[in-house]
């Protein structure tokens, strides 16, 4: 008799096939065989076909093996090793060469890069931001310990920090085509409870000499810019997903794009919990419903920019990169941006809040510095040691092992690793028989007993010392931009 149960995807479903690797109970359209064995998706498939793979291994291991096999695989470990030995010493000596000159050296400021010393316990690490594709050597005292390489992003986080070796500064030297060019972020140590940020800026210029080293550098100044002077205005703002430096307040924020489907009911629980939020919204929804926004905007919301039309902006979806798509220029962009504030000023005779949020969370540095020269400032949702302030409320379908009830998007919010500075992503309408919102008065309650408070991004910026001079730079802009075009 042939054993049965039901589709762990599709309960409704009779199941006779079990994934060989995690054994979920699979119908007929959940499952794929791989050499006669049926999986439930690749990451089983894999899984499976490593333990199958160890198995045959292990059998073979039970049979005697004859030296010169074991002799040819020692070898070549051994010069393989060798190998990556040299590479790393032949690496600690260029940098050797020049570091006590590059430590010294330098002109004018050129780009800036800004560091910070994070962490948690005993655990401590670098979070940096920069030019993309930047290297960067991280020196300890007057110890080279790593090399960092800034991503597309312009961003790049090291390895953990021995806290004993933080009783010196830290600084992080320009590496480019092998020659110290230095370009430096100087850090001081923060206390536990608190994070010091600086931003330090220079310029090394190489000028060989006959008879002299392949390298010199010049005598260098050092200028630091603290935090409260504000942003360098040739800069893209850094990427804005936590306010670590706000106090005990998270911010709850809502998209919407095509559909006003029981945001009604999103309005009235939010006035019914004297809650004011911020709703990212697109230009084609203030066309298309201009009553909700106006209440919206009566009931003390913020409204953000979420581009006119809600297109893709990178090729993320295609190969998990940020690359700008091809019709992605400046001014189609930010004439998306420029549509939706004249909706919203139409709509409502305001406007908008200097701030908006990417469709699909598609950004870059490219774009976050197009929409500054308009008076936006990019706002995305937290992310932190691998967990996500996105409700994933989008998720309709029961039956999707993705989707969650509201008490379990609740939960799941409520145990993100640091709610403090936080940034919640919601929407404004949904296809759900239960609203994804239906416990967030629960969820309130639970932020009330720990001593945190919902509010708005932009009450967010304003407690925040790191954050409050690109809010006031992201509002003078907008002013200019649009009044001036009045």
């Amino acid at each position: 008799m042939q054993v049965t149960s039901h589709c762990v995807n599709h309960p409704s479903k009779e199941a006779k096939q079990r994934c060989r690797s995690c054994r979920k109970w699979l119908c007929d359209g959940c499952f794929h065989r791989y050499m006669g064995r049926v999986y439930c998706g690749r990451r089983c498939q894999f899984s499976g076909s490593v333990k199958d793979g160890f198995a045959r291994a292990l059998a073979r291991a039970r049979k005697p093996i004859h030296a010169a096999w074991v002799i040819a695989a020692v070898s070549c470990a051994s010069a393989l090793l060798l190998a990556v030995v040299g590479v790393k010493l032949a690496e600690l000596v260029a940098v050797n060469r020049g570091l006590e000159a590059a430590l010294s050296s330098g002109d004018e400021p050129r780009e800036e890069l800004v560091g910070s010393i994070e962490g948690e316990g005993d655990r401590y690490w670098v979070d940096v931001q920069g030019p993309p594709q930047t290297q960067l050597l991280v020196v300890i005292g007057d110890r080279p310990s790593q090399v960092l390489t800034l991503d597309e992003e312009g961003r790049a986080r090291s390895a953990e920090i021995d806290p004993n070796a933080l009783d010196g500064s830290i600084r992080l030297l320009r590496l480019a085509d092998g020659v110290l060019e230095l370009d430096a972020s100087a850090i001081v140590r923060p206390t536990p409870a608190h994070k010091k940020t600086v931003a330090v800026a220079a310029k090394a210029e190489a000028t060989p000499t006959p008879g002299s080293p392949a390298v010199q550098f010049r005598p260098t100044t050092t200028r630091v810019v603290r935090a409260e002077r504000g942003p360098t205005p040739a800069t893209a703002p850094p990427l804005l997903q936590m306010v670590s430096d706000a106090g005990p307040r998270i911010a709850l924020t809502f998209d919407g794009n095509a559909s006003t489907n029981r945001t009604t009911e999103l309005l009235d629980l939010l006035h019914h919990n004297d809650l004011e939020v911020t709703l990212f919204v697109t230009g084609k929804f203030i066309e298309k419903y201009p009553s909700v926004i106006r209440r919206a905007v009566l009931a003390g919301h913020e409204i953000g920019n979420h581009t006119y039309s809600h297109p893709h902006l990178t090729t993320y979806e295609q190969n998990r990169k940020h690359q700008l798509l091809p019709r992605v220029t400046k001014s189609w962009f930010q004439n998306e941006l420029r549509k939706t504030e004249e909706a919203f000023r139409k709509a409502t005779g305001r406007p908008m809040q200097p701030l908006w949020r990417a469709p699909f969370g598609e950004e870059n540095r490219s774009l976050r510095g197009w929409a500054m020269e308009m008076g936006y400032l990019h706002v995305r949702w937290s992310l932190l040691e691998g967990a996500s302030l996105d409700s994933r409320d989008w998720v309709a379908d029961e039956h999707s092992s993705m989707y969650q009830s509201s008490e379990r998007i609740m939960q799941r919010l409520l145990s993100f690793p640091k709610l403090g500075g936080g940034i919640i992503l919601m929407h404004m309408a949904t296809e759900r028989v239960e609203p994804p919102w239906a416990e967030l008065p629960t969820f309130l309650e639970a932020l009330e007993k720990r001593g945190m408070e919902a509010t708005t991004i932009t009450r967010l910026l304003e407690d925040s010392a790191t954050w409050r001079p690109w809010l006031r730079r992201a509002e003078d802009t907008h002013r200019e931009v649009f009044e001036g075009a009045d």
